[in-house]
């Protein structure tokens, strides 16, 4: 018994360095065996993604392909992911859909890589606005936008440098400076924070985005016994 298990144990040692020794020798199809995801193909797993430059990515934005497939709505907007369930209970998003080698590793790609012109660039602001929220610069989230890791990454990257090189306008927060710090012959201690009869800049000018509880449809739904409708549809699915 001991012997037969250590061939089998050795048969199983060789096999696993034999496969791993093919998966090495394994090469990669060429974009040209493997063939490119264009726009107007619809299963893009396998496929290599095109690549084109800032220029052709601004003016397919200002073409009537780009109107026509978008009708005037950001590119997220008409994008669904495919999830089982409700819209709480949907998993994380994907790290990535496209690998390291320019493959798509799913069909169903998130709504920047399954575009072939787009990607995030600072050099196109217009792309980065339609991912953030109404009146600030704070992205959205990314369960509303739809994108991987990977781009929602790169868009929190790109936002930054489109603000520090000037691309996007954003407001900058009061700040009462201390000039003992700067000069050493300030003797006056720093101002106090700006006030309009007791009230503060937060106060006067108040985020334009806060919401409440009330008025939100995601949340505080625990009343609601989704599990029962769950199996009523799984039984007609039976």
């Amino acid at each position: 018994m001991l012997r037969c298990g250590r061939s089998i144990s050795q048969r199983l040692i060789s096999t696993s360095q034999l496969s791993a020794g093919q998966k090495k020798t394994e090469t990669l199809p060429t974009p040209e065996e493997a063939g490119w995801a264009f726009n107007h193909v619809e299963k893009k797993k396998g496929l290599y993604k095109p690549k084109h430059n800032i220029e052709e990515q601004i003016s397919y934005m200002k073409s009537k392909a780009y109107l026509d497939a978008y009708q005037g709505l950001p590119v997220h907007r008409s994008y669904k992911r495919n999830f089982k369930g409700q819209y709480m209970l949907q998993p994380p998003p994907r790290l990535f859909c496209i690998d390291k080698h320019g493959r798509f590793n799913v069909n169903h790609a998130c709504p920047i890589c399954r575009d072939e012109y787009l990607f995030f660039d600072f050099r196109n602001p217009g792309l980065i606005l339609q991912f953030l929220q109404d009146g600030t610069v704070q992205p959205l989230d990314i369960l509303k936008t739809g994108l991987c890791r990977e781009q929602y990454n790169l868009l929190s990257a790109q936002l930054l440098k489109a603000k520090e090189h000037g691309k996007i306008t954003f407001g900058v927060e009061f700040r009462n400076f201390d000039y003992r710090q700067y000069y050493p012959w300030w003797t006056e201690e720093p101002s106090r924070q700006v006030s309009r009869g007791g009230l503060t800049l937060p106060d006067i000018h108040p985020d334009p985005l806060i919401e409440f509880d009330a008025f939100k449809p995601e949340t505080k739904t625990w009343w609601d016994q989704y599990w029962l409708r769950h199996d009523k549809f799984a039984k007609k699915g039976k």
